[in-house]
């Protein structure tokens, strides 16, 4: 077995080892040291000085990137997945809005081919299906021709069409409750967004069905003194994790800061919600084949409603630190552990220990990306893929 050695500050669950050593071999983290001399044995040393060596980042919620819109072209995944390293992601969950039956039909097959390939970039975990079974009222950006109410006979075949690892849904609509039990059972965590539901809805679906709460603040009942709605839930659920879009537009910096106050690094994880145009200059893209419209950063439709994030998971973590003044172990946690623990991934990726998958991503001084690898092989380096 061929060793690698990473030299550098090592960013671990709760402290920074300022001359720690990773050492990775057989698609795994071998070891974690404070000690350099760890790096004796390894057949391969990386000098990485005062960049900051970290778990792999974990994007829950990706609906493409660098001009790649995934439900509309699902066949440019591996593409995508490429891209991806240069913001650190070394795992993420191909997303796909509401749709019609023909785009589903089309698109998923496509992303579990690529899902189950040999991965040469950023590994798809599964897809995340946000929607069709959303609340009309809260379908942000979704279109309402395609909006369904709850349908079991619809849910088993898009779990049939795709390994899906994530399913958003709106708890307060007639017949959730069995469809959320049902996508439970097939092995897909439940999170409850693009809703209206009450407090008490919310927090009864979050105690019996759902594990999470996608893109808090975003596309749900406001959060209240006398009707906190599902935001409320979130916070008085203990086992409650919310997905947070930390780009400083979606959700203000101040109630990110509350968000991670209320919630800590362990309930709280990032995602970018990313679309066809991050990544991008200001133009034209698509989200799932809609015409969308970049201009100051934001992605809008033409009626002008925000149409997902131009956001990528470096940045969020920059921002992150930035707005709660949260310790790099902390934002590590809400980028890397806390995303994967919420889809059944928290014994094999997102931290930096032995016996986990040897997913690394490098951050230079000034926080930007350096070097990326996946299942212990370089995948990105200084600009570049490699």
């Amino acid at each position: 077995m061929s060793l690698v050695a990473l030299k550098g500050r090592v960013v671990t669950d709760y402290e920074v080892w300022e001359e720690g050593c990773v050492l990775l071999g057989d698609g795994a983290v071998r070891d974690v040291s404070r000690d350099w001399r760890a790096a004796e044995e390894a057949d391969e040393v990386h000098e990485l000085g005062e960049s900051l060596i970290l778990p792999g980042f974990v994007d829950l919620q990706v609906n493409g990137a660098f001009g790649v819109d995934l439900a509309g072209e699902p066949e440019r995944l591996g593409e995508l997945s490429g891209r991806l390293l240069s913001t650190g992601t070394t795992a993420y969950l191909p997303t796909v809005i509401t749709s019609p039956p023909e785009a589903y039909e089309r698109a998923l097959p496509h992303l579990a081919g690529g899902i189950a390939a040999e991965p040469g970039g950023a590994r798809p975990l599964g897809v995340h299906l946000e929607g069709p079974f959303i609340s009309p009222g809260r379908r942000g950006a979704h279109p309402a021709e395609h909006v369904r109410p709850p349908d079991p006979g619809l849910l088993g075949r898009l779990l049939e069409l795709a390994p899906v690892r994530m399913i958003t849904v709106a708890p307060e609509l007639p017949g959730a409750d069995g469809l959320m039990a049902a996508a439970r059972d097939r092995g897909a965590v439940v999170s409850l967004g693009h809703s209206d539901a009450p407090f008490e809805v919310a927090y009864v679906a979050l105690d019996r069905y759902a594990a999470g709460v996608t893109h808090l603040f975003n596309a749900m009942s406001p959060l209240h003194h006398r009707d906190p709605g599902l935001p409320g839930a979130a916070f008085a659920h203990p086992r409650a994790v919310c997905g947070l879009i930390a780009d400083g537009r979606h959700v203000h910096p101040e109630m990110v800061a509350l968000a991670f106050r209320m919630l800590g690094p362990d309930r709280l994880c990032l995602v970018t919600d990313a679309i066809s145009a991050a990544g991008m200059e200001a133009g034209e893209f698509t989200l799932a084949s809609r015409r969308v419209r970049l201009e100051g950063g934001v992605p809008r439709l033409d009626d002008g409603t925000i149409a997902g994030s131009v956001l990528t998971m470096e940045r969020a973590f920059q921002n992150i630190l930035a707005f709660t003044g949260c310790t790099l172990p902390e934002a590590a946690r809400m980028a890397a552990a806390t995303p994967a623990r919420l889809v059944g991934e928290g014994r094999r990726k997102g931290r930096l220990s032995p016996g986990y998958d040897a997913d690394v991503t490098v951050l230079a001084p000034d926080l930007s990306v350096e070097a990326v690898w996946v299942g212990g092989r370089q995948l990105y380096s200084a600009g570049k893929v490699v």
